[in-house]
């Protein structure tokens, strides 16, 4: 790293770099901060292994691990009371710098952070924004009223970021709900370094079978029973489909009710493969015709922005889902991907029969295009401007002018 530019921190609880989704968020804003001429030390909770406390990432690019998460191996009461002080130690480092950041940008960490960052922040005159990827929401007013997270979050999304200097928002949804609220916000969504991932274009299989994948940790977001459903009543047995999902267990598939309802035995048209590493969900995706997924269209799936979209069409593979968040942008049915019109198996069991239909041309075609859309909306190089920008707005309101200064 340079000791001659200016430099963001990045902090927050995530583990860097395995920390899945929310790591790669992380360093595809670094990138794009990189490019705007700062360097980036992301100041992750996680503890320090075998790297040491601070390593390099990439050019401009450090991270330190400031040991946050140490009691994850408590009782709940007292993982309770240590996470309610998360964020101190990250803060403490960031005082010992000799020359302070620019800007500290928080991701994840909610309430404690946020509380141990603000004040800090006001005092040193360092402009302090928030990476916003999700709004969580219970399923019921009960398990709301239960979940001391849910509070904390809910807390922090409407009081507490705020009266930050700026946002960072994955969505037009979070983008619209912080500029109503006085805050200069950069929409940002998922990115990804084009010399990293790059597309295929796999070898169409001679029996015209349909190719499709899945990779994430089902929960409430994705519907892969409905996914499963559709796929199994399209098939019937004919070997015209494969599924294979990564990040479900054989195990966890036969537990699952389509499985259920048919006595618990794995077809050959659905491949389990367990937990993978990152690299091979990319093999596994970017070998695939299609991506598949469902989400209901809710306040989570409205403010969020599904990572494995981006993924997929970086990989050059269309995907085949419903419309949340901003997907009408970027999925063009029939060029980018296939439209499902509800996360239901009836409406995806016809575009499955599209997909079908599909000739060994067209499903080319189509990866091209979806790489192409790929490299202009999520490159990280298309998002430079607009991070340098929120930046330079937010920092320049204190031009090292702190209560401290």
């Amino acid at each position: 790293m340079s000791t001659q530019r200016p430099w963001i921190a990045y902090v927050g609880p995530v583990a860097f770099p395995e920390g899945g989704a929310a790591a790669r968020r992380i360093l595809g804003n670094a990138k794009a901060l990189a490019g705007a001429g700062y360097d980036v030390v992301i100041v992750s909770g996680q503890r320090p292994d075998e790297r040491g406390a601070q390593f390099d990432v990439a050019p401009g690019i450090r991270c330190v691990s400031t040991n946050e998460r140490d009691a994850e191996h408590l009782h709940k009461t007292l993982r309770y009371a240590r996470y309610a002080i998360m964020g101190a130690r990250s803060r403490q480092w960031l005082d010992a710098q000799e020359t302070p950041p620019d800007a500290v940008i928080l991701y994840s960490g909610y309430s404690p952070y946020l509380l141990q960052f603000t004040g800090w922040a006001r005092r040193k005159g360092i402009a302090l924004l928030f990476d916003a990827v999700e709004w969580y929401a219970a399923p019921s007013l009960p398990r709301f009223l239960t979940s001391p997270y849910l509070w904390n979050t809910e807390f922090a999304m409407r009081v507490l970021i705020p009266r930050l200097d700026g946002v960072v928002a994955i969505s037009r949804a979070l983008e619209g709900y912080y500029r109503a609220k006085g805050l200069p916000v950069g929409r940002v969504p998922p990115l990804f370094d084009p010399d990293e991932i790059t597309a295929r274009d796999p070898v169409p299989d001679p029996d015209g079978q349909l190719r499709l994948a899945y990779s994430g940790s089902p929960g409430r977001k994705d519907l892969i029973d409905i996914v499963i459903e559709s796929v199994l009543e399209r098939d019937a047995g004919r070997g015209r489909i494969v599924l294979d999902i990564a990040g479900v267990t054989e195990e966890e598939l036969r537990r699952r009710p389509p499985l259920q309802r048919r006595g618990g035995t794995i077809p050959e048209t659905l491949r389990a493969h367990g937990q993978v590493s990152h690299a091979r969900s990319t093999e596994i995706v970017g070998g695939a015709d299609f991506t598949v997924f469902l989400r209901a269209v809710n306040r989570v799936s409205t403010h969020g922005f599904p990572t494995k979209f981006v993924e997929s069409l970086a990989l050059g593979t269309p995907v085949i889902t419903n419309l949340t968040s901003d997907l009408a942008d970027h999925l063009r049915d029939g060029e980018t991907g296939l439209e499902c019109t509800e996360p239901t198996a009836p409406a995806l069991g016809a575009v499955l029969d599209r997909a079908l239909a599909l000739g060994a041309d067209a499903r080319s075609t189509m990866r091209r295009a979806a790489r192409t859309e790929a490299e202009k909306a999520f490159a990280y190089q298309a998002h430079v401007a607009t991070l340098g920008e929120l930046i330079n707005t937010t920092s320049k309101n204190f031009d090292g002018k702190g209560i401290e200064s």
